[in-house]
């Protein structure tokens, strides 16, 4: 019994570790100004490194060091048969509103308040590329 609320208190403390650091993330990140920014493909591996990489991990194959505490798992980007199904628009979504925006895991925080829409499209750029593949047009 006290080995279940030991083991209950760990994942707690995981999942309130996940949701500071999110937090956190957003309240420190300095937006860019939107005037005549375009999306970039450098950018967009910058930002992926910096905020995507703790659960869908550095290769994008969806194990990052968090992946083990989330159910759902994070999503394989590098899977090309299942990117290939998702339009450039719903990954912007995805990534826009959080996962619970589009049906997907409430894990995934919405980063439309803290990256410009130009990085949101630099991020789908990056997307695109780790899994060598377009959406359905």
């Amino acid at each position: 019994m006290r080995s279940n609320k030991r083991q209950n208190m760990k994942n707690l403390l995981k999942i309130a570790a996940l949701v500071v650091c999110a937090a956190l993330t957003v309240v420190l990140t300095v937006r860019y100004s939107a005037a005549g920014e375009k999306p970039k493909l450098a950018e967009g591996k910058r930002l992926y490194m910096h905020y995507c990489t703790m659960c869908h991990g550095v290769k994008g194959d969806g194990k990052g060091f968090n992946a083990g505490y989330l159910d759902p798992k994070p999503a394989d980007h590098t899977n090309a048969g299942e990117m290939s199904k998702r339009t450039d628009e719903k990954l912007f979504d995805t990534v826009s509103g959080g996962g619970k925006s589009v049906g997907k895991s409430t894990y995934m925080p919405p980063w439309g308040w803290t990256f410009t829409e130009a990085q949101i499209e630099s991020l789908v750029l990056y997307l695109r590329q780790l899994c060598n593949c377009k959406g359905p047009e």
